[in-house]
């Protein structure tokens, strides 16, 4: 009997819900007391993995503060546009995580001392070969103190690609608490708020929306509760995620094969058709032997 070869020429696509939240981390944690210039150093979640998208927020209680990497922390970092007001400034980093931390994780500088905070937010894709870009590119903008209930509104995105994470971010320059998040599919990411008491006060809130085809996000919204009504900044950016370009395999089949062999050598076949299709993606090869 003749060997049959079969080469997929069929798209994979992620499942539904491919990407997720997965953990943040702060320096100082909420309603604690940081200050430093030089180098401040944050401790990234455990238990990440190769692929994850790290996403870390820095914010100090200066105008036209420079903010920078100080320690990789093993990574290749992509630097976002800092936003500043005449009390505070704001800056974004993100990172596709490798896989291993050097040194402990990361560190940042900031050139004034005031009320220095740091915080990192984690997402998960499908699979440690997933690879991050920008969808949307970053956007920021002011807000004034306001009135009650000091309702602070962040203008959506469209996106471009179907599998996103797009983040918003609310800075304030008093220890402000956050609450009233209101958005459809808008959800409150890592604590409510992360206070900074040192100095003067600051104040940050974060939300994210997941999305699995392109569409608008929608505006998104916060309330400044304790202390409300500081003037303050804010930004939103959307990531997409996609797959590392990959080798094609070869696989074989057999009726005399096994579900549980490698698939990939004339002594090792699958049996059955629905192994192939678990496992299977485009460009590789299969022969039905």
């Amino acid at each position: 009997m003749k060997n049959i070869l079969i080469i997929l020429f069929l798209i994979p696509t992620f499942a539904i819900g491919q990407i997720t939240y997965f953990g943040s981390a702060s320096n100082p944690a909420d309603n604690g007391t940081a200050s430093g210039s030089g180098t401040v150093s944050i401790t990234p979640p455990s238990s990440m993995l190769e692929g994850d998208l790290v996403v870390v927020y820095t914010h100090s209680r200066t105008a036209s503060n420079t903010h920078d990497i100080g320690n990789w922390g093993g990574q290749v970092w992509h630097t976002l546009t800092a936003g500043s007001t005449t009390t505070s400034t704001a800056q974004t980093f993100w990172a596709r995580f490798n896989g291993s931390w050097l040194l402990n994780g990361p560190t940042f500088t900031f050139s004034n001392t005031t009320s220095t905070s740091i915080i990192m937010h984690v997402f998960r894709g499908p699979s440690t070969a997933s690879f991050w870009s920008i969808d949307v590119a970053q956007a920021t903008a002011t807000f004034v103190a306001g009135s009650t209930p000091f309702t602070k509104t962040i203008t959506g995105q469209t996106t471009v690609a179907d599998t996103t994470v797009t983040v918003a971010a609310w800075y304030s320059v008093d220890d402000n608490t956050w609450g009233s998040l209101s958005g459809t599919g808008w959800v409150v990411t890592g604590s409510a708020q992360y206070r900074n008491l040192a100095g003067s006060d600051n104040s940050a809130s974060f939300a994210h929306k997941l999305q699995t085809a392109h569409a608008a996000t929608g505006n998104v919204s916060k309330n400044q509760a304790t202390l409300g009504g500081d003037a303050g900044q804010t930004s939103i950016v959307t990531f997409k995620c996609s797959r590392t370009p990959r080798t094609g395999l070869v696989y074989y089949i057999s009726p005399s094969g096994n579900d549980g062999n490698a698939g990939t050598s004339t002594g090792s076949p699958y049996r059955n058709w629905q192994k192939l299709k678990d496992v299977a993606q485009r460009g590789d090869s299969i022969y039905m032997m």
